[in-house]
Order: structure tokens, then C-alpha cells, then sequence
């Protein structure tokens, strides 16, 4: 093999190759991350949508539930009867007809159905035909024999072509005769909730538990290997994965069930060829480029590297020294001859290869100090994590020197107690007395919040509590260190604020950080002031703390439930207050509100559902 071809052939090796190596290896890691990052998106967009169709069921269930379980037809008189129906149709848009019948299947009273002559606020006419179909689908035997249970059949759709299915509950009728309510429920606003989730690329369904289709996207047909795929993302852990469908379709699939008992849930798939259509464009770049390339360097080669025979030995020995390490080494540009060229383009590698070596120390020297900047924040979190744990070594001694003191305060109480009784409320030592009763009864309730705060579990312990009660306790613990701070403080307990299920420790704790916050927010303020409150609000419990202080900037208000993110100038509490009292709402099912303006105050609200008693 001559000379020009065995150099034409390693110039193709050592730089093609390798570039067109990188390039499909960058391009497979990006199609890899793509598909990672999409089957992440999928996933929390079915978690999403499986959140809001099971709350969607839950209002309608607990609305049929909370109508139908109060009713004793059998007790009626017909009027009343005739009324039933039309009764439990207004409790939710859902509901497009209602039915009672007896065990063999005869209505008790006439059905109620939204009709086209008579249209029900903004639910869809009920045909005849859908409403036999409705009839026939009451599952009575079935409710009879599962008495006083809330019975789901599975979707069909009806006359009309819409989604729908039926709820059906067994009533004591007349004479101790089983009746049944039967419901037609219409999928309407699941339907628009799942085409929602699939978007304007994939496709979305909602499947029953036996992986039947009860809404999903306009024309979706699942086939075998979508449902088997179904059932084993049900089978598995939360999250996705990919399959190949009917007709060798490789599809990214997530699903997510359903809260409650349904056992329904959401199905996204996206075909993976659309999903990397960006990644397929780029390697077919990446293709062309490379064949481009080659067939330049065939073209130069053939033109060029043919007529280098002179200078071989020198170049050789200028690039063994470059490859030793040698970044400084060049060679002479003298001539206008291929060698002369070489040289050239031999100097201009070497300054380019000088320069990368540079900028590679550059980067090293930056990410070492990188690392040790990451370090000495670790050292600094574990500092924290000492202090933390010192504060909890505080609080235990704290509950210790509090029973210390309960007993004493005990005595004190009692014997000024006794005292008073002996002399009289005529004795001129009775006020002194009455003043060492009432400090010492202050004393006892301090030391006793104390003890109570001292004592939170790391898990909460929910129980049925009024909210007042716990804002009372934890101002006894942190209204002294406000009122020290020159900062005035409004006390306003709403009458009306239903009981919340919660842990009252861990309650008081999310007060104490937001009263904490607001007193730092109005540190050096004059006329600084901060009011707490309590309403309800949209039928739930709503604590108020509200203050004159700096405010929040508009860029850092999105960030302020960040762990380990504080604005403070002073760098006290680790910036966990608002982050932990995030975590804390959230295990009560609660949520916070944030108002806030630079230089006029902010203001939080904790919303927080209110208990309900066990069926």
C-alpha cells in the first residue's frame, strides 16, 4: 500500500471515527436522559390526573353517600318518595339520572333524568333509550346483598355515546322489602381531565381493575399488549417503563392509580418514536456530516497528501515530543511546499492543543475549588446538624428542669393557698398572697407548655383538636420573646373555626417558625406589628399570622419552602423553619397560602381540613 493511502487512511481513523464514535455516544446518552426526563413528565402527569379523578369520585361518592345514608324511604309518604330521586340528582353535576326500584327491578317512583324537555342546569339530556339502559344496569341483587355498601359497576357506553356508569346503594323499603337507589353517573369531566393529561402527542385512559377502558383520549383503542402493560405497571412500583404495542410500536407508557377503593387508574403512552423524533434528527445530522466529511477528506487526501515525501522524520520527531508532553514544540514554516503546509498546520495544533491544555488546568483548578467550596458547606451542614442535635439535648433538659420546677411551683401554689384561707380576704397580706397565687398558676402553665413542646414525637400523633387551644398554648411560648423584641402583637380567635385532625406539638411548632420569621421580618421596624388569627375559610381551619415587617422580593418568593434557603442577614436557623413547616402541613393534608410586598409586610394563611368522624 503506498504511502498517501496509508496516511489518508489513519488521518480517517484518527479523526473521523472517533468524532462520529462521540457523536453516537452523545446522541445515546441524550436519547437515554430524553427518555428518562419524558418518563418522568408522564409519570407525574399521571399521578396528577389520577389525584384529580379520585377526588372528582370522592366529593361525588361522599355527596351520593352523605343523601342516600340519611333517607328511610319505607318511613315516606308518596309525595315525599316522588321527591327522592330529583333530591339526590342536584348533588352533583355528575349525577344525569336517578332511580329507586325494588328488588325486581320496578321503579318505586317515577326515575328522574335531566330530559331535553326538561334540562337540568348544565348536565346532558337523558335519552329513553339511555335511560332503559340505565334501568337494565342497576346491579340490584348485587346492592341487596352488599347492604348499605356504595356499588360501582363497570363504564359502558350509552346511547348517547357518551362514557358512563352507575352507582348503586340497597335502602330499607316498605314492609322491611330491600329497595335500590341506582345513579347514572356521566364521565364527561373525567373525559376532559384525561384528555388534558395526554396532551397533543400521547394518549391517556383511565382503566377499571380489569383493565377496561372507562374514559380515555378521542379514538384510542387498547389493544392486548396495552393492557398487558396496564396490568404489569399496576403490578409494579409507582412510575413507567416501555413496551412495544401492536404493529411493532415502541411506546413509553406511566400509570398511576387512583385513590380510593376504585381501583382505577390512569394510563399514558406516548409512541417513543415521537418522543425521539429530536434525537433521530440529530443522528441523521450527525450521519450526514460524518459521510460529508469523509468524502472530503478522500477528495484533500487525494489531492494533498500524495505529494508529502519530504520532511517525514522531522514531522515524526516534532510529534513524538508534542506526545511526550511537549506542548511547546513547532517546526519551521519556511516554504510553500506540502511539508511547509503540514508544518503549519503541525505549529497551529500544537498552539490549539497548548491552549486546551491550559484551559483543562483552568478547569481543574476551578473544580477543585469547587469541591472544596462544596465541602466546606458539608462541614458546615454537619455543623448544623451538631447544633440541631443540641438543641434536642437542650429540649431535654429543658422537660427535666420542668417537672423540677412543677413540684416546687406545686407547693408554692398550696401553701399561699392555705394562707389565704387562714387570713381572709380582709387581711391586709391577702393581696400579696393573691399576687404569689396568680404568678405561681402562671408559673405552673409556662413550665407545663413547656414540658408539652419539650415532648413532640418525630411522628405525628393525629388527634381530634381545636385550633384555638393550640395558637393559645404556643403564644404562651413565644408572645414574651415578640413583646421583648419592641414589636406589638393582636391576638384574634374566630369562634367559627371547625376542629382539625392533627398532632398539637407539631401545629404549635409551625406557629412558633411563622412567628419566628415575622419577628425577624420586624426587627428595627418602628411600630412594627403582628397579628394572629383564626376563621374558617372555604369550610376549612385557617391560621392567620400577618405582619409589618420587610416583606418577601417577588424573585425569592417562589424559593422560601426551599430547604436550607433563608434571607435572614443573620444565618441562625438553617433556613428549615418555613421548610419544615411545609413538610408538617402536608402530613395534615393542609396547604399553605403566602401574600407578601417589599416593605409593606407578609402575610401566611395554613389551611387545614377539618376532622371528620370515622364512619
Amino acid at each position: 500500500m503506498k504511502l498517501y493511502r496509508k496516511l489518508l487512511l489513519f488521518t480517517l481513523a484518527a479523526a473521523l471515527l472517533p468524532l462520529t464514535a462521540v457523536g453516537f455516544a452523545v446522541l445515546a446518552g441524550a436519547e437515554r436522559a430524553l427518555l428518562a426526563r419524558i418518563g418522568a413528565e408522564q409519570a407525574a402527569t399521571a399521578r396528577g390526573a389520577a389525584e384529580q379523578v379520585g377526588r372528582d369520585l370522592e366529593v361525588l361518592f361522599d355527596g351520593v353517600e352523605g343523601v342516600v345514608h340519611s333517607w328511610r324511604p319505607g318511613e315516606l309518604s308518596p309525595e315525599e318518595l316522588r321527591a327522592l330521586p330529583l333530591l339526590l340528582c342536584r348533588q352533583s353535576r355528575y349525577l344525569h339520572a336517578v332511580a329507586l326500584v325494588d328488588a325486581g327491578g320496578r321503579p318505586v317512583v317515577p326515575p328522574f333524568a335531566s330530559t331535553e324537555t326538561a334540562p337540568l342546569e348544565d348536565r346532558p339530556a337523558v335519552s329513553a333509550a339511555g335511560m332503559a339502559a340505565f334501568l337494565a344496569a342497576i346491579p340490584r341483587e348485587e346492592a341487596i346483598q352488599r347492604q348499605g355498601s356504595l356499588l360501582l359497576t363497570p363504564a359502558y357506553q350509552g346511547p348517547e355515546g357518551r362514557p358512563q356508569v352507575v352507582l348503586a346503594r340497597s335502602l330499607p323499603g316498605r314492609g322491611g322489602a330491600p329497595w335500590v337507589v341506582g345513579a347514572l353517573v356521566g364521565l364527561e369531566g373525567l373525559q376532559a381531565r384525561v384528555e388534558a393529561a395526554a396532551g397533543s402527542a400521547g394518549a391517556a385512559a383511565v382503566l377499571d381493575p380489569d383493565e377496561r377502558l372507562v374514559v380515555g383520549s378521542p379514538g384510542l383503542v387498547l389493544e392486548p399488549e396495552d393492557r398487558a402493560e396496564a396490568q404489569r405497571l399496576r403490578a409494579g412500583p409507582p412510575g413507567g417503563g416501555s413496551y412495544r404495542g401492536s404493529g411493532a410500536t415502541t411506546f413509553q407508557a406511566a400509570w398511576a392509580s387512583v385513590p380510593g377503593s376504585t381501583g382505577w387508574g390512569v394510563f399514558l403512552r406516548l409512541p417513543a418514536a415521537q418522543a425521539l423524533a429530536e434525537v433521530a434528527r440529530m443522528r441523521r445530522n450527525v450521519l450526514g456530516t460524518s459521510f460529508v466529511s469523509l468524502a472530503a477528506l478522500f477528495f484533500l487526501g487525494w489531492v494533498f497528501v500524495r505529494r508529502i515525501t519530504r520532511g517525514l522524520a522531522r514531522i515524526d520527531r516534532a510529534a513524538r515530543e508534542l506526545g511526550g508532553g511537549n506542548m511547546a514544540v513547532r517546526l519551521p514554516e519556511s516554504g510553500r511546499d506540502e511539508v511547509a503546509e503540514v508544518s503549519r498546520t503541525f505549529n497551529r495544533m500544537g498552539a490549539e492543543l497548548q491552549q486546551a491544555r491550559a484551559k483543562l488546568e483552568r478547569w481543574n483548578e476551578e473544580l477543585r475549588a469547587e469541591v472544596e467550596a462544596r465541602t466546606r458547606e458539608l462541614k458546615e451542614a454537619q455543623a448544623q446538624l451538631l447544633e440541631s442535635q443540641k438543641l434536642a439535648a437542650i429540649g431535654q433538659l429543658g422537660a427535666g428542669v420542668a417537672h423540677e420546677i412543677n413540684n416546687p411551683l406545686t407547693g408554692i401554689l398550696g401553701q399561699a393557698q392555705l394562707l389565704l384561707e387562714r387570713k381572709g380576704q380582709a387581711d391586709p397580706e391577702a393581696a400579696s398572697l393573691r399576687r404569689i397565687e396568680d404568678l405561681a398558676r402562671r408559673s405552673r402553665e409556662i413550665t407545663q407548655n413547656l414540658l408539652r413542646f419539650s415532648q413532640q414525637r418525630a411522628e405525628p400523633d393525629f388527634q381530634r383538636l381545636e385550633l384555638n387551644g393550640v395558637v393559645r398554648e404556643a403564644l404562651t411560648l413565644a408572645e414574651g420573646q415578640i413583646r421583648d423584641a419592641g414589636v406589638s402583637m393582636e391576638v384574634s380567635l374566630g369562634e367559627d373555626v371547625p376542629p382539625v385532625r392533627g398532632d398539637a406539638g407539631h401545629l404549635s411548632q409551625v406557629l412558633l417558625h411563622l412567628l419566628s420569621n415575622a419577628r425577624a421580618a420586624c426587627a428595627g421596624r418602628q411600630g412594627a406589628r403582628i397579628t394572629v388569627s383564626t376563621s374558617a375559610v372555604e369550610g376549612q381551619a385557617c391560621l392567620e399570622v400577618k405582619d409589618t415587617g420587610k416583606g418577601i422580593p417577588p424573585d425569592v418568593l417562589p424559593r422560601i419552602f426551599e430547604p436550607f434557603f433563608t434571607t435572614k442577614e443573620v444565618w441562625s436557623n438553617v433556613g428549615l423553619g418555613l421548610s419544615v413547616s411545609f413538610r408538617i402541613v402536608s402530613e395534615h393534608g393542609g396547604r399553605f397560602r403566602v401574600d407578601s410586598r417589599p416593605g409593606e409586610g407578609s402575610t401566611f394563611r395554613v389551611l387545614l381540613p377539618p376532622h371528620r368522624a370515622a364512619v
